[in-house]
């Protein structure tokens, strides 16, 4: 071993690291030899980090990766647990022995922005498995974090800090910890007047009038879309752990600094970042890009919660009334992240996911309002139509293709096209919202007018998936349920509104039917989906679909990729001994295949859109009943196919 390289030594002990045995040395030698190796190699590095170059930085690099590689491997399966236990006891040692990590922080202040990165990354790991198999959050790694939050200008070291705290709340939530609630209140902790002092310094917007703040404007962009991280990061801690403590209910006390940021000098991509933020708040799914796992039961915890997010929502209200529409600013492009880009003509592109955050942030911040209408004394009248409009009104202005298009409820088609899960919850809110102002309004009122029919939303929704009831199932039996909850909710409409659902159909006929605008928007789209879903999140499915038109105009049929094949799987074959193959129907009845595709086809070219509307529920109901009675549905659909069956009852009578 070559006691002169440092990285050969600590090369060596990565090798038996890997091979998952335990060496003949103590672990108090074998963390000397690490530590020996680190400081050997850090030391000319911290004396002067921010002038730090050459080989002493690829060396530490190269460290600092072998260290990062062996602390992952403590938190997998590839080790026996006693080779786990004894190399978490060495990398323990090293971190707290002496100043090494003192050494370490000093580095997220170093002029190399691939070392700092680096050390921050190793720093926050050994502190995320640290915290977790022992408990403790290490108290040097609070205290520099704590001390640059509240000193030092927007600029890499704040942003490194910022990133290094997000980085471990994330890796708190997806580790395997025991109390995971009881240690961020712990980490958190320390970090509670600093963020608060932060905070304002940070986001209040006489501090952008302030030259002082950043050393340019592009320091201060990437540090506000950093501590957004942070508090996307906190939120989700909140909302998953019932974890509620000073700084987590700042952005919610204080929304309206979040939502007066589209009047800043910040960047584009910044005052995005802002909007997602709020958006994943108020749809209570924040960190659904980093895969934190499901909310806890300890959620029940939170007081604060509902009251909260009451504020957040008659703060997006009051900056709605107040104009807060006409100060967002939408690219006429869609947002490429370095790729290639598409050439659109002239109006006819857009950021669908700037469209898709402020709809759904003034959407659900008025259900939100509305669950509140009745428990204030002095109730104040929520005329949602009003909201509704001046969300119109901003979609006309930034969506060339809704200006031509003859039917108002269009727009949450042409908004959310491509990102299913915010559609359902879009579609969900939007029938609660119909719901609520139909029972609190004294006269009858035009939904369509406001562009808030849940019936032409149901019947835009199938007609842009061709009333393919396959595609309704891919949505049933995914992980999600918002489908699940808004086709319970509007079924229950439409058993007990049958007239109204015919007129929709009518409505929608006279408009022209076929949605050329519609057809259009979502073609466009089509070719942004993928680099829009990079800035969004993993979590939303993106949909593309191939329009044909067919005779007249109005079937249009589509072509999209299944989730499940349920022609070829082989519980969907005949029984043995069957000479024909048969579709059962609950009631008894049955049909041949051939019979079923003919009527199928009939249907998808006559011109009544209630026929066709009801031939996709009615063949949804028949492909539940056959899984369900097979025992391949992932739950019990008895509710929903009850509410199938009452709305064919209406229909039929």
């Amino acid at each position: 071993m070559d006691m002169d390289d440092p990285y050969s030594d600590l090369q060596a002990v990565f090798q038996i690291f890997q091979a998952g045995v335990i060496p003949g040395t103590s672990s108090e030698e074998l963390a000397g030899r690490v530590f020996s190796a680190l400081k050997r190699t850090l030391q000319p590095l911290s004396q002067s980090p921010l002038s730090a170059e050459g080989p002493d930085v690829d060396s530490a690099c190269l460290c600092l990766t072998l260290i990062g590689k062996m602390i992952a491997g403590l938190s997998g399966n590839s080790l026996p647990q006693n080779a786990r236990t004894f190399y978490r006891d060495v990398l323990k040692k090293v971190f707290t022995s002496a100043d090494l990590m003192s050494e370490l922080m000093s580095l997220y202040n170093c002029g190399d922005r691939l070392l700092s990165h680096l050390t921050a990354k190793c720093v926050s790991s050994f502190v995320i498995d640290d915290t977790c198999a022992y408990g403790d959050v290490d108290a040097v790694w609070t205290a520099a974090c704590a001390e640059t939050f509240g000193s030092s200008p927007p600029g890499c070291t704040l942003d490194t800090s910022l990133w290094s705290l997000t980085e471990v709340i994330k890796g708190i939530l997806r580790g395997e910890c025991a109390n995971k609630p009881e240690i961020l209140r712990k980490l958190l902790a320390g970090f509670e007047e600093v963020l608060t002092s932060l905070f304002s310094k940070m986001l209040l917007h006489d501090a952008f009038e302030n030259s002082q703040v950043a050393e340019n404007i592009t320091d201060l962009d990437v540090t506000v879309s950093t501590f957004m991280d942070l508090l996307e990061a906190l939120c989700a801690a909140r909302l998953r752990y019932g974890v509620c403590s000073t700084v987590q209910r700042l952005m919610f006390l204080h929304s309206s600094v979040l939502l007066r940021l589209m009047d800043s000098c910040l960047g584009y991509f910044v005052k995005k970042r802002v909007l997602l933020l709020l958006k994943r708040t108020v749809v209570q799914r924040p960190g659904e890009d980093c895969a934190l796992g499901d909310r806890h039961s300890a959620l029940q915890e939170d007081e604060f919660l509902a009251g909260d997010m009451l504020v957040l929502a008659d703060a997006v209200l009051q900056e709605v009334a107040a104009g807060w529409f006409r100060r967002v600013w939408v690219k006429p492009q869609p947002s490429f992240l370095g790729g290639n880009r598409q050439k659109f003509p002239e109006g006819e592109g857009k950021d669908v996911v700037m469209l898709r955050a402020t709809s759904l942030i003034l959407i659900k911040s008025l259900q939100i309002r509305t669950q509140h209408a009745g428990t204030e004394e002095s109730e104040r009248a929520l005329h949602v139509q009003e909201y509704l409009l001046e969300l119109l009104a901003f979609l006309q202005q930034r969506v060339a293709q809704f200006k031509g298009e003859p039917h108002s409820c269009s727009w949450i088609l042409m908004v959310f096209a491509e990102q299913d899960d915010d559609m359902m919850e879009a579609l969900k809110t939007l029938t609660s919202l119909y719901l609520f102002q139909r029972s609190t309004s004294s006269s009858g009122c035009d939904a369509c007018s406001w562009g808030c029919n849940p019936h032409c939303h149901f019947i835009l929704l199938l007609h842009s998936l061709c009333f393919d009831h396959t595609v309704l199932l891919d949505f049933l039996i995914s992980t999600e349920t918002c489908f699940l909850e808004y086709c319970v909710l509007y079924l229950k409409l439409l058993r007990d509104n049958w007239q109204d659902f015919s007129d929709s159909c009518c409505c929608i006929k006279n408009s022209g039917g076929n949605f050329k605008s519609f057809q259009k928007v979502t073609n466009t789209q089509a070719g942004t989906s993928a680099s829009e879903a990079s800035f969004e999140g993993t979590s939303g499915t993106s949909r593309t679909s191939k329009h044909q038109n067919a005779s007249k105009g109005d079937a249009t049929f589509c072509s999209f990729p299944r989730l499940v094949d349920y022609g070829s799987s082989e519980e969907s074959e005949e029984e043995e001994g069957s000479e024909n193959p048969k579709l059962a129907l609950e009631d008894g009845e049955s049909r041949t295949e051939g019979d079923y595709l003919v009527e199928k086809l009939r249907k998808d070219s006559s011109d009544s859109l209630v026929s066709k509307v009801m031939s996709c529920l009615t063949e949804l109901k028949t492909v539940l009943c056959r899984l369900h009675s097979r025992g391949l549905f992932p739950y019990n659909p008895t509710s929903l196919l009850k509410l199938i069956k009452a709305v064919e009852a209406k229909a039929a009578s």
